[in-house]
């Protein structure tokens, strides 16, 4: 496992902990006083479960399959962060309107890293091509 997977699980585990809370607050919100009670723990395990299969998916003896699904979590992790930081602080933006779309590109780069994973079960990365 190298320092890269590490960093990629940490920042999945953080950008879906952020998604998912805030999500759960916002839905709980009409009919429970204080549903931030609900959001931080809710984001939290959705959080940790993401840092731990991303982590699992990322190891070198893992199917190419779920390095794949692995990696485009890490990347979805990385570009939300990313823009979320470069669109909410950097530029200025409204927090609901960096939310939606730092989520839009990440989903999009998920996308890209998924199609462009490893294709074989090779532990070095190669796309199949020996």
């Amino acid at each position: 496992m190298e320092y890269k997977s590490l960093v990629g699980a940490l920042l999945s585990g953080i950008a879906v902990f952020l998604v998912v809370g805030v999500a759960v607050t916002e839905f709980a919100g009409s009919w429970i006083e204080f549903s931030l009670f609900l959001g931080i723990p809710a984001g939290l395990a959705a959080g940790v479960f993401t840092t731990g299969a991303v982590y699992l998916g990322l190891a070198d003896d893992a199917p190419a399959g779920r390095r794949r699904v692995a990696g485009a979590f890490a990347a979805f992790g990385v570009a939300f962060l990313v823009g979320l930081v470069a669109l909410g602080w950097v530029v200025n933006v409204g927090v609901t309107t960096a939310i939606i779309v730092s989520i839009v590109v990440a989903v999009v780069v998920a996308a890209v890293a998924y199609l462009r994973g490893p294709t074989s079960n090779h532990g070095d990365g190669r796309n199949g091509a020996d």
